[in-house]
């Protein structure tokens, strides 16, 4: 059977916008994965069962807009700078999150670009914490994509796009953009190492855990500062989100609960992020 035109349809196969809860998964609205040990070019492994370590509170983020996301252009590893919009942006979800998150914020990661940086430095001088830099949860490079506007992208290399959507999803997370890029799942793979590492951090200085499906204003969280590719690559690698179909808005973030042994994760609560059946220009 031929795989299906995700390009040609924009029809919305998951519930998860604004605020919304989990995105499917189980029936108690929470959506769960197993880890895996780092996928091999060859195929995956087998997940460990049964793990019974403490889930920690994460929250992964994504910066406020920044003067390229104005302009419609792709950023990547380009380092550009907050627009005044973005500052406001991060100061309101600053307060978004300090209204859910009672038990406060232990830790901040972000990713060593100014965007990002920026955006972690608001939101740590609402919570009363420091930021610490993570060249984990910096943005892949883009390539030739970087400074582009989407509507040229989409139109100049729209076969890119019809081509990897027609993949396999864990094909499709093996593949970069362009030769010699880094792929959705090395993305994913070294932000799953920072997450890992804040859920060890909150318990080392005492934090409590939360249980499973647990609420974030359960117990203090982590955040990390980071970009959507990033953002897109752990919600397909890690949840199985058709990974072309994930829309995140600038200082969307969703509650990433994390086994501290990295063993289990569970995706909690979702704001400004969409997932879609098919290829979204973005």
């Amino acid at each position: 059977r031929s795989p299906p035109n995700r390009f040609a349809s924009l029809k919305m196969s998951q519930a998860a916008i604004g605020d919304g809860g989990g995105g499917g998964g189980s029936g108690d609205g929470v959506q769960r994965s197993r880890s895996r040990s780092p996928p091999s070019r060859g195929g995956g492994a087998t997940p460990p069962i049964g793990s019974s370590a403490p889930f920690m509170n994460v929250y992964m983020c994504r910066h406020g807009t920044t003067t390229w996301n104005l302009a419609k252009r792709w950023q990547g590893e380009t380092d550009t700078e907050l627009a005044d919009v973005g500052v406001e942006q991060a100061r309101a979800t600053a307060d978004a999150l300090a209204e859910r998150l009672p038990q406060g914020v232990r830790c901040i990661l972000s990713s060593d670009l100014k965007r990002a940086k920026a955006t972690a430095e608001i939101y740590a001088e609402r919570f009363g914490c420091n930021v610490t830099v993570d060249r984990r949860l910096r943005e892949p490079s883009l390539g030739i994509f970087e400074g582009m506007t989407k509507g040229r992208i989409y139109s100049e290399y729209r076969e890119i796009f019809e081509r990897m959507a027609k993949m396999p999803q864990a094909q499709r997370l093996r593949e970069a953009y362009f030769d010699g890029l880094e792929s959705p799942l090395d993305t994913s793979l070294r932000a799953e190492a920072a997450a890992k590492e804040a859920a060890k951090s909150l318990r080392d200085i005492g934090a409590c855990g939360i249980q499973s499906g647990g609420h974030g204003a359960s117990a203090p969280a982590a955040l990390l500062v980071s970009h959507s590719k990033v953002l897109e690559a752990v919600l397909a690698t890690v949840f199985g989100k058709f990974y072309e179909g994930i829309v995140t808005t600038p200082c969307a973030f969703f509650q990433w609960r994390v086994a501290v042994d990295g063993s289990e994760h569970e995706l909690g609560e979702l704001h400004k992020i969409e997932f879609h059946d098919c290829v979204v220009e973005q």
